[in-house]
């Protein structure tokens, strides 16, 4: 189980890549929760957008963007979770930053 994440959780995947980690998230948060998946990549981004359509996931999206710069909304995500991507993030300040920025009270 990837962070014992929880039905109807809002869950942040950080660096998305091809999708893997958010369809394992979103098959745990299942159809009451949503998963984002921010990648820098655009390949990556159509990529992902393709593997769910292929899996018919519908609670997962996937965003352009860096993870020094969330295109998230404040206090909207429950989990973030991120396979690999943080540790080569030039400003790892400002990504946790950021973090703390989207997480809900609470969140982890």
């Amino acid at each position: 189980a990837i962070a014992a994440l929880q039905p109807g959780e809002t869950v942040l995947d950080l660096g998305s890549g091809a999708g893997f980690d958010c369809f394992l998230a979103a098959n745990q948060v299942g159809p009451t929760g949503h998963v984002i998946g921010v990648d820098m990549t655009p390949e990556m981004l159509t990529k992902a957008r393709e593997n769910a359509a292929k899996a018919g996931t519908d609670n997962v999206e996937f965003r352009l963007g860096e993870i020094e710069h969330l295109p998230v909304a404040d206090a909207s995500v429950d989990v973030i979770i991120s396979n690999c991507v943080i540790n080569i993030a030039p400003d790892k300040a400002a990504v946790y930053s950021e973090a703390f920025r989207v997480l809900k009270p609470g969140g982890r």
